[in-house]
């Protein structure tokens, strides 16, 4: 049975893309291909399945991922979803991997990581991302903390199209 890797590896950084594939050597092993700009991260499937993913970075190419770094552990937004292969789909944040089809909740962010979301949030729906963006945040942060607040019933979470959108509760007068 194959094993799923629970944490990233970040292994380094090279300048090509063929340079990264010695250092793959386990699921989640990753290295970021880096040549002026981050133009890719090079990851070993964490789902076990032995293939060797590689996630773009560089907009300039189209569509691409945002890798955050924060000091020694890296994020990536928004999740990878596999379409082919083992098909699986995760999150990475802070060098975690959570597993999109387990029952894995996040950690929190702190009250006053928390307390700036709330802060940012207004009666209309925002996207999470969007709050990230104002707060120069990883928006798996966002997130979890717009989780929080909702848990607490200090903010209302979107459905359909506003699934991935947070606003202030309503209060009572």
């Amino acid at each position: 049975m194959k094993q799923r890797a629970k944490l990233l590896n970040f292994r380094g950084l090279v300048e090509h893309r063929h340079d990264a594939d010695e250092q793959l050597a386990a699921p989640g092993h990753a290295v970021l291909v880096r040549r002026g700009v981050d133009r890719s991260l090079a990851l070993r499937c964490p789902d076990g399945c032995g293939e060797t993913l590689t996630i773009n970075l560089d907009r300039r190419t189209g569509p691409a991922w945002r890798v955050y770094m924060e000091g020694q552990t890296v994020s990536l937004y928004p999740s990878v979803w596999r379409h082919t292969g083992c098909k699986s789909h995760f999150i990475i944040w802070r060098s975690r991997i959570y597993w999109c089809d387990w029952d894995d909740s996040f950690v929190r962010t702190g009250e006053d990581f928390e307390q700036r979301v709330l802060e940012t949030l207004t009666a209309s729906w925002l996207p999470y991302a969007t709050v990230a963006e104002h707060l120069s945040a990883v928006p798996w942060a966002v997130l979890s903390a717009s989780l929080t607040l909702q848990a607490r019933g200090l903010v209302q979470r979107g459905s359909g199209d506003n699934q991935h959108c947070f606003r202030l509760a309503h209060q009572a007068p």
